[in-house]
């Protein structure tokens, strides 16, 4: 892998802030990772996302316009943004726009190509076979750089940018008891109650259990969180002993951030958990990696992928996730 070429502010008169475009959720956060990684200064940069309680909590101080929110694969109601962005586009005349998707981007990448603004486009690390649609669109767009979030993608694709090699896993060398767990079930559409049911069947009621369980509603009248915020959820991950995740993308770099190897329990579209089955491949390919340890299936989940999870620890890498020549667009 090639070394950081970081991008860098250029003088451009009239021109103005990089603006930053994604759907919430892992869309976002690898945004957030993205931004650390171009080392787009806070002064120099612009946020165009959906309100929401992740961008609120992450974005407090920050350069943002709210935007309508999208849903994953909602692209009529992306095109009906467009009049939006283009507005956004013309107020901020942007030099260079840089998305991880999904369908809440649309609507900007064409306004950048209308304004012949540069773009970015970080195609996200769920997607293992191909571009996603909104990847496909980018990929129709002049004046475009497309990152491939694995190698082998035919051109103009290029691997530049590995996220999850941003982290390093150690084990810890001591072998603790599992006395508290923090399950976070993302921010899809999808229930995902197996997964609730299997935490519960497997912790014996002396663990301390904090929940993130979004669009899961559960029938046995107990109260669960709903939503965090970035910060409660960082927070409650840090001072867990073992993060029990579905196999999201934002989940398990959010767990990884805070530390932790997250227990990953993927979502599979025949049981009404996802559209597709990406998230098993990517447990899969994750685990393989030794950044995940892969129950297969909520019924699977036993005591010792906790144990095993709960002997390793995740630090920053020396090496910052790669980033070759996106300078060169700004050019």
């Amino acid at each position: 892998m090639a070394t950081l070429v970081p991008y860098r502010s250029r003088p451009h008169p009239g021109a103005g802030p990089v603006l930053l475009v994604s759907s919430v959720g892992g869309h976002f956060t690898e945004l957030e990772l993205v931004v650390d990684a171009l080392r787009i200064d806070r002064a120099d940069r612009h946020w165009a996302v959906a309100r929401h309680i992740q961008t609120e909590d992450r974005l407090a101080g920050e350069d943002v316009t709210w935007s309508p929110l999208v849903q994953s694969r909602e692209y009529g109601k992306a095109m009906r943004n467009l009049r939006f962005a283009m507005a956004l586009h013309r107020r901020l005349r942007p030099r260079l726009l840089v998305s991880t998707g999904a369908a809440q981007a649309a609507p900007h990448l064409i306004a950048a190509a209308r304004s012949r603004t540069p773009i970015v486009y970080v195609e996200s690390v769920a997607r293992l076979d191909g571009p996603s649609i909104t990847g496909r669109l980018a990929a129709s767009l002049p004046n475009v750089r497309l990152l491939a979030p694995q190698p082998g993608w035919p051109k103009p694709w290029a691997f530049e940018l590995d996220a999850f090699s941003a982290f390093e896993v150690r084990p810890t060398g001591t072998t603790s008891p599992v006395t508290s767990v923090l399950v976070a079930l993302g921010s899809e559409q999808f229930p995902f109650d197996r997964a609730v049911h299997a935490v519960e069947r497997v912790l014996p009621p002396t663990v301390e259990v904090t929940w993130q369980v979004g669009n899961t509603d559960c029938a046995d009248g107990l109260a669960r969180n709903r939503w965090l915020t970035t910060t409660e959820l960082t927070t409650a991950m840090a001072r867990a002993d073992v993060v029990i995740t579905h196999a999201g993308a934002g989940s398990i770099l959010t767990a990884l951030a805070a530390g932790k190897v997250p227990v990953v329990l993927p979502r599979r579209a025949g049981r009404g958990e996802h559209r597709d089955d990406h998230q098993v491949r990517m447990a899969q390919g994750l685990a393989a990696r030794g950044l995940a340890v892969d129950a297969g299936s909520p019924e699977a989940l036993s005591l010792e992928h906790l144990r095993l999870a709960g002997a390793l620890q995740v630090t920053r890498s020396s090496q910052p996730i790669s980033v070759v020549g996106t300078d060169q667009i700004v050019a």
